[in-house]
């Protein structure tokens, strides 16, 4: 029986590779309709250091876009079926290539 998670749940969680090293937070997830609810196809991984994070928000402001100082490179799309959320407080990336 598959197991159901709410996604706000995760959003900010640390996730951790097979080796138990953090590799990142759930910053959003690619979604599918499925009736009245919606299947995740993909979890977006993002950096965990706070520097990045600040980058990365500042990069979303229009004017220091426009000036071509956008960040947006460390985020990163992993298949849902490569985690194991038996633990949702704890997620971790399962498959072999994940990022170490």
């Amino acid at each position: 029986m598959a197991q159901r998670v709410r996604f706000e749940e995760l959003v900010g969680t640390v996730v951790w590779n097979a080796h138990g090293r953090p590799i990142g937070r759930i910053e959003d997830a690619r979604m599918e309709p499925d009736g009245d609810d919606y299947l995740i196809t993909h979890f977006i991984i993002g950096p965990l250091g706070r520097v990045t994070r600040v980058r990365g928000f500042l990069g979303e402001l229009p004017t220091l876009r426009a000036m071509g100082l956008g960040h947006g490179g460390d985020m990163r799309p992993f298949p849902w079926q490569w985690f194991d959320l038996s633990d949702p407080e704890r997620p971790v990336l399962t498959t072999e290539s994940s990022a170490s």
